[in-house]
């Protein structure tokens, strides 16, 4: 009998089930996406029945395009959105709806806790530089503004506890309790990154108590539970297949990408992008823009800054702009996306002269701006749809070349970078990343690096793999490359100075 293993990548978007073997083959998979929430300007939320079913029926529809017998399947894990906050009471369940990583609602809190807790302080302490992405802020916000729900929490989450946790979640995944790994954890913004537990401080600064959170798990794979009777029939499992500990992720797709060891670099270009430098020592960027995480069960680092939408830019533009075309692919099969990079391809580099700011959940990583927006510009009367189109795909780029200037500037260089999520099943977007940043663009046997990373862990948990850079060896494998091409390079340069004035012009007098 042949062992098997499942990765579920539970996103902000949607959510993802591949079944693999043991060399990072898919054998199966499933994906189908769900919606957010935007009750104002700049908040977003999540709801349980929108995001929680579809896991078992996307696992089940995975298992079932395997052909693989579940009795097989020897283990799964998660991949998760954080930070995902949950407020659940004593009796395990959910008070309100999830409050997403997107929303904004905690940004008057930041300086705030800055001058409260020091700035500098922070930052050293946790590895966050506290923006818009962090946790505390939106914890202090639902502390303040939703007292009675604040007063009736027994257990504060994240998303990765929450898809663990045998109470929470209808006891359908099996866990035997609350847990949460490093990245995850980290990724709030409320571990000591040094320590490699909870910050006592911060969370008193907070209110919150640190019996109220999730045990942080050093081991990579942490075999929490084994799927119940309910929930195997419903994923397509057997019962009492190992259900073991995840990630972040990003984190999740940086193992996936094969980063295991220092100077590995990782770039995620997915509904949230990132671009991930695995370090030996977890150094601190002096100008507090980058964060340092775990790199969970590797024993070493990351430092990384975030794009807040990437290619959900692409979805939002899609959605809001080419029903036309979503109409034309579903009558012809055809991805929707395809047609819109087929248009952006008729356009020129520098989208003729239409610059796209990708801020439309405002601005992390290299610029750290709740307030900034985002802005179409430059269009004429002969402007097209394809440049448009074109300007949505480069300004995505354009936002990831401002973060590994910001790790250069922290005297972090990438060089070769593995490219994960949505974009790397676009040749067209892989090479104008190359050509953006100049540097080469490695693409992965799975692009759903996310998924396989999770699979990997849970791999390592159940024994299967001796270790994470085994696994890693093993599952991880690079079949294309796009090269920078030196003269679309320079007409990039021009385009990504348009794009840095225009933010700068904005910035001081719109944002």
């Amino acid at each position: 009998m042949s062992d098997f293993l499942v990765g579920i990548d539970a996103g902000t978007t949607g959510c993802k089930s591949i079944v693999f073997d043991l060399d990072g083959n898919v054998l199966g998979q499933d994906y189908r996406e769900y919606p957010c929430v935007y009750p104002g300007p700049g908040l977003v939320e999540q709801r349980y029945e929108d995001i929680i079913p579809p896991l078992t029926d996307s696992c089940w529809e995975a298992v079932a395009a395997s052909g693989v017998s579940p009795e097989e399947i020897r283990a799964v894990a998660f991949s998760s959105q954080a930070p995902l906050l949950a407020l659940v009471d004593a009796e395990g369940n959910l008070i309100r709806d999830f409050l997403s990583w997107q929303d904004l609602r905690g940004a008057p809190y930041i300086p705030k806790l800055r001058e409260a807790y020091g700035a500098e302080r922070f930052y050293l302490e946790t590895g966050d530089p506290l923006g818009t992405n962090s946790a505390a802020p939106k914890w202090a916000w639902l502390r303040d503004n939703e007292p009675e729900n604040w007063a009736r929490t027994e257990w504060f989450l994240s998303e990765q506890e929450f898809l663990s946790e045998q109470e929470f979640l209808l006891k359908e995944w099996g866990a035997d309790g609350y847990w949460t790994d490093l990245s995850s954890a980290s990724r709030e913004g409320m571990l000591d990154v040094d320590s490699m537990q909870w910050s006592r401080g911060i969370h008193d600064l907070i209110g919150m108590p640190v019996e109220k959170r999730a045990h942080p798990v050093t081991s990579p794979g942490k075999v929490v539970g084994r799927i119940g009777k309910d929930i195997a029939r419903r994923a397509g499992l057997a019962e009492g297949t190992l259900l073991c500990l995840g990630a972040h992720d990003q984190n999740c797709s940086t193992f996936g990408g094969g980063a295991v060891r220092g100077g590995d670099c990782v770039m995620v270009m997915g509904t949230f992008g990132s671009c991930y430098v695995v370090m030996d020592e977890p150094l601190r960027d002096p100008a507090r823009k980058l964060v340092v995480k775990p790199n969970h069960g590797m024993g070493n680092w990351t430092i990384e800054a975030f794009s807040n939408t990437s290619a959900s830019s692409l979805r939002w533009y899609r959605d809001t702009f080419c029903h036309e075309e979503c109409a034309a692919g579903e009558v012809a099969g055809v991805d929707p996306y395809d047609i819109i990079t087929s248009q952006a391809r008729r356009s020129s580099v520098g989208a003729n002269g239409v610059t796209f700011l990708p801020y439309l959940a405002g601005a992390s990583g290299a610029r750290q701006n709740p307030q900034a927006r985002a802005n179409i510009n430059g269009m004429t009367l002969a402007t097209t749809k394809g440049d448009v189109a074109r300007a949505v795909l480069e300004g995505i780029c354009f936002e990831m070349r401002d973060i590994l200037d910001a790790q250069a500037a922290a005297g972090i260089e990438a060089g070769t970078i593995r490219l994960v999520g949505g974009a790397a099943k676009s040749a067209l977007w892989s090479q104008m990343l190359a050509d953006v940043l100049q540097r080469p663009i490695e693409i992965l046997r799975t692009s759903e690096a996310g998924c396989l990373g999770a699979a990997m862990y849970a791999g390592v948990g159940a024994g299967l793999y001796s270790s994470c850079e085994e696994a890693a060896a093993r599952a991880v494998a690079v079949v294309g490359r796009f090269d920078p091409d030196p003269a679309a390079g320079a007409a990039y340069d021009q385009a990504f100075k348009r794009f840095v004035d225009l933010y700068e012009s904005l910035d001081t007098g719109v944002f």
